[in-house]
């Protein structure tokens, strides 16, 4: 929690902040009205608005925005030698920079404020009590005539509900109450005196007062100016956002019912005068005539200003009101440029290479290209990407490290000290396949007929009897019903072990690569096949699979040799073809059996479900 002498200071820091940067803005403000008095109303209130606004803002908004504009600042340096080092501080500024605690200045002047704006804050609520009161005094006005009027100025308005219509007793001003529920309130007394164009005027102008969202910006600049209470532009900039949300609400009313302001003038004129200055208005409430002698005069000046303004001249107001909220509420800094361009390169992802050196217990090293050691901590789920023989293996970092050895080639992306990602190996380039994997070497699989000098015969799927002759020095992975698992062994000794019928894998070297493997079947119906990849929904599956495999079976593709078989209509499984002719063109849904022996050792495809099987 920030200390309490801390809290103060950043007080007195809002306060000078909100001061001379509202002020500025006020005073830029108040001289450009003076100088063009024939900017219309609606943008005049609106540039005073974003007075108020940059007040707000000034009072919460401490870090400026950098603007790297300025040229890069130059460092003091001394010379030791041929070598330039920063110039250090020295022990008698940093006793100077480093003072012991002192007691806040800021506590009489905070007291002081504390007093007066919360006497200012006590008269805002003051006022929303005072509106509570006068709606429960007020009853919903029956009059057919009043309510059809208010309904023909609201669609005229373009409002999509109509505020209430309230009558009370009494005389008065007709005003516009309620930030979130909205009314107009009637004095009986003083609408007796009004004929029909001047209660319709008086319903333009407050419905126009709605429309424009008048009291929420009164209400905005109330706060701001009982923050600033002390401050005197604070003051003149809320006198001026209300009188000209006045004259900009009589613009909108003369559009509104499609008089000149020669008339409207009128109008306005004998409304106040059969109104009177009796009754008491509440201060969150706007009037059509409560306002002072002065204010009514600037009202009635103002409109010789009131003209038609063409869709071109609203949208450059608008572009210069868009463009000065920027630059003026938004708080900006200028800082040297190198400043910029430092924080934006330690954001900046960078990609370090060398050799492999170790990883243990999350720590990577590796030697960059001047054979310098560097070392990282790495997330267990960072990603690292493996190149073996040109084929890409993913996996994290405790499980891929675990097969490289010290000297093979790494690149470790960083961003922020961290890092993103790992390659390690070497990557083939783009023109360049892969090399065949071990999957990929298999010319033949069947099962042992016999192995007598050197030769072993085996029978295919086809029934195709094939001969290879064994090297002696080979080695083969044999299974092992008794671990279920596979285990390397000499090729020569497995095969003169081997019973007849073992399934045997031979590669094109003529090597044995596998010798015996659990028999198993995996049943499903067809989800998809593309890129030589099947697809399909598991059918029967544990629960203990499905909860952590989930039903979804992906089988990588297919070696060509494995046969396929269909049965159509129930009938006999006949061999129709191989993987990628035939797969491709099975309806989605269609049951699909992959019979295997062992780990990607398939042997068999077989389509839909035969009677007699």
């Amino acid at each position: 929690m920030m200390p309490l002498t801390d809290l103060l200071d950043a007080w007195g820091a809002a306060l000078w902040r909100a001061s001379w940067q509202g002020g500025l803005a006020a005073l830029v403000v108040w001289v450009v009205c003076r100088l063009v008095p024939s900017i219309p109303a609606r943008f005049q209130a609106w540039m005073w608005r974003l007075v108020m606004v940059k007040f707000a803002v000034a009072l919460v908004w401490a870090a400026p925005v950098e603007l790297p504009l300025l040229p890069p600042t130059e460092v003091a340096v001394w010379e030791t030698g041929d070598a330039s080092v920063p110039l250090p501080i020295s022990e008698e500024i940093v006793a100077v920079v480093d003072p012991a605690p002192v007691v806040s200045p800021w506590w009489a002047l905070f007291l002081v404020w504390s007093i007066f704006a919360g006497w200012q804050m006590s008269r805002i609520l003051a006022a929303f009590r005072a509106v509570r009161r006068l709606r429960k005094r007020c009853r919903i006005s029956e009059n057919p005539e009043q309510l059809v009027q208010l309904l023909a100025a609201s669609a005229a308005a373009r409002l999509r509900r109509p505020p209430a219509l309230l009558e009370m007793d009494g005389q008065g001003s007709p005003m516009l109450i309620g930030l979130f529920r909205p009314a107009i309130v009637l004095p009986a007394a003083t609408l007796n005196r009004l004929d029909d164009s001047e209660q319709a005027m008086v319903f333009s102008h407050e419905l126009a007062h709605l429309r424009r969202g008048d009291l929420f910006w009164s209400l905005l600049a109330n706060l701001v100016r009982s923050i600033l209470f002390f401050h005197p532009l604070a003051w003149l900039s809320e006198r001026r956002l209300r009188l000209t949300q006045e004259i900009a609400a009589d613009e909108l009313a003369m559009a509104l019912q499609k008089q000149d302001p020669v008339c409207y003038a009128a109008l306005l004129v004998s409304c106040v005068s059969k109104i009177g200055r009796r009754g008491s208005l509440p201060a969150m409430s706007l009037a059509a005539a409560g306002a002072s002698q002065h204010s009514l005069k600037q009202r009635i000046l103002a409109m010789r200003f009131i003209k038609p303004v063409s869709r071109r001249i609203v949208v450059a107001y608008g572009l210069a009101l868009g463009m000065a909220a920027t630059l003026a509420i938004v708080p900006w800094t200028l800082v040297a440029t190198e400043a910029a361009e430092a924080d934006k390169a330690e954001s900046k992802e960078t990609i370090v290479s060398g050799a492999f050196v170790s990883f243990k217990e999350g720590v990577l090293k590796i030697k960059d290209k001047s054979a310098k050691e560097i070392e990282w901590k790495i997330a267990d789920k960072t990603k690292v990407v493996g190149h073996i023989k040109g084929i890409e293996k993913e996996g994290t970092a405790p499980e891929a490290f675990k097969i490289w050895e010290p000297g093979a080639m790494i690149s470790v992306k960083v961003k922020d000290g961290n890092v993103m990602f790992v390659e390690i190996g070497i990557k083939k380039a783009p023109d360049q396949k892969p090399e065949k994997s071990d999957a990929k070497k298999i010319l033949e699989r069947g099962k042992l007929v016999s192995f007598k000098d050197g030769t072993l015969t085996f029978k295919t799927a086809s029934g195709a009897l094939i001969e290879k002759k064994i090297s002696q020095s080979s080695k083969s992975s044999v299974w092992s019903d008794e671990d279920r698992t596979y285990k390397s062994k000499d090729t020569v000794e497995a095969l003169n072990q081997a019973k007849v019928g073992t399934l045997v894998v031979v590669a094109d070297s003529g090597n044995v690569t596998y010798i015996g493997a659990r028999k198993g079947q995996t049943v499903g119906t067809l989800v998809s096949f593309k890129d030589d990849r099947l697809l399909i929904l598991g059918k029967d599956f544990p629960e203990s699979f499905t909860k952590k495999y989930g039903n979804n079976v992906h089988f990588k593709k297919f070696d060509e040799t494995i046969p396929v078989h269909e049965s159509i209509d129930g009938g006999e499984y006949k061999m129709v073809g191989t993987p990628s002719t035939v797969l491709a063109k099975v309806k989605e849904g269609t049951i699909i059996t992959v019979h295997s022996e062992g780990d990607e050792n398939f042997t068999l495809i077989q389509i839909g479900v035969s009677a007699k099987k």
